[in-house]
């Protein structure tokens, strides 16, 4: 069965925010085994909520999820548009009248009319409690169940279990089943070369496997998705991919730095950092963890080179000579860190994210890396493609990469 998503704003079509809805409902969906047939974005304008809204009905999806335009200012127009379309008339639900009024803290009688505004639906539609001041609604269109929600993420987020719920829903989520999924990640192992492998062991074999790869910044990420009675094929292709690619893989599906948090947790070993050129984003990507304060001593942004030499002692005569974009100043940043903080471990990342900036001996997207440790130092330098937030984050997930990758060697050295 298909579903189709439909997200409202011109804040959305216009670039100025991401719309992280869809990701969110659309993998709720597709967990359930709804496949998505149709993701439409659309600006807060009547003409084209209404086209929008009865193109995606004709093509006849199981179940339709709209987020945004449901809140109290002049472009939230979602319930009258769909009122509109549907040929219905827009009028105060007595359930979402109480709702708003319990929201906003006050009675039904004493709501001024910004807020009442929230509460007119479309006849016959059923309201959802809001989890801010806006009810979402479910309403049946020719047997296809149309799902409203307010566009603030948190807000729908929260909506969503009642989603999954409703007397409207739940048939069609229980005709469905979920397919199994298993992922594996690798690191600086190309796509083709993944897919190339992936084609080679399913070849001549009946199967119902599905599979996807997807790349971004040196990490490739392959999921599968199959039937219960592909299992078996499906944990074979997987343990063929671990065999041809043993020194790539890093996950079953844990981002990277959940595999370093553990592994330093399990080891009872502490990490600092000396970043230049990523500004904090490694610090912000390690301490976004939970648990994060098992093993993350601290660490220091030396975007100047006179913050380089007072805090983390990185030596003047370094950076005249060579400059604060290179491997010696990277290996001195990773020791400062380490030394300052007392930790088992440091890294150190100087570059240039550009995209001004860079030479023709140093051009922008060079990046040097260092994990520091007591057995030794280890140092890599990069040269990261695309804009000034792709080198930042290359380099935090190739930093995390190193740090793992040290891990492992200095385990193989004990062993």
């Amino acid at each position: 069965m298909r579903a189709a998503i439909i997200t409202i704003g011109t804040e959305l079509t216009d670039g100025r925010i991401v719309d992280t809805n869809t990701t969110f409902i659309a993998g709720k969906l597709e967990r359930c085994g709804l496949r998505i047939s149709l993701a439409l974005s659309l600006p807060d304008d009547d003409n084209a909520i209404g086209q929008g809204l009865t193109y995606v009905l004709e093509l006849e999806p199981s179940l339709l999820v709209i987020a945004g335009g449901l809140g109290p200012t002049q472009d939230d127009i979602t319930a009258p548009a769909i009122a509109r379309t549907l040929k219905l008339d827009l009028r105060p639900n007595s359930e979402a009248v109480a709702m708003v009024a319990a929201a906003m803290g006050s009675t039904e009688n004493t709501l001024l009319p910004h807020q009442l505004k929230q509460a007119m639906l479309p006849a016959g539609a059923r309201p959802l409690k809001p989890a801010g001041t806006a009810p979402g609604f479910i309403i049946l269109h020719n047997g296809v169940p149309v799902v409203a929600l307010p566009g603030v993420p948190w807000e729908l987020e929260a909506l969503w279990p009642d989603v999954m719920i409703a007397p409207e829903i739940k048939p069609i989520l229980e005709t469905e089943s979920a397919p199994a999924r298993r992922s594996l990640c690798l690191y600086e192992t190309g796509e083709s070369a993944i897919s190339t492998a992936i084609a080679s062991f399913l070849a001549g074999r009946d199967n119902g496997i599905e599979v996807s790869i997807c790349s971004r910044h040196h990490e490739v990420v392959v999921e599968l998705a199959y039937a219960s009675e592909e299992e078996t094929l499906a944990e074979a292709l997987l343990d063929d991919l671990r065999k041809r690619f043993a020194e790539q893989v890093y996950s079953e599906g844990e981002a990277i730095e959940t595999v370093t948090g553990v592994e330093l947790t399990r080891r009872k070993k502490t990490l600092a950092i000396g970043e230049s050129c990523t500004g904090g984003m490694l610090g912000q990507t390690i301490t976004a963890m939970d648990g994060a304060s098992k093993f993350f001593r601290g660490g220091v942004i030396a975007y100047d080179n006179e913050v380089k030499h007072a805090l983390l002692k990185v030596r003047n005569d370094t950076l005249e000579t060579v400059g604060a974009v290179s491997e010696a100043v990277a290996q001195q940043l990773a020791i400062g860190a380490r030394s300052v903080c007392t930790s088992d471990y440091g890294i150190g990342i100087t570059g240039i994210a550009g995209p001004t900036g860079g030479t023709a001996g140093k051009p922008v997207g060079l990046v040097y890396i260092c994990v520091s440790s007591e057995p030794g130092d280890f140092v890599r330098g990069f040269q990261f493609k695309g804009g000034r937030d792709d080198v930042r984050q290359a380099a935090v997930i190739a930093a995390l990469h190193m740090l793992y990758q040290k891990m492992k060697d200095e385990d193989s050295v004990v062993r």
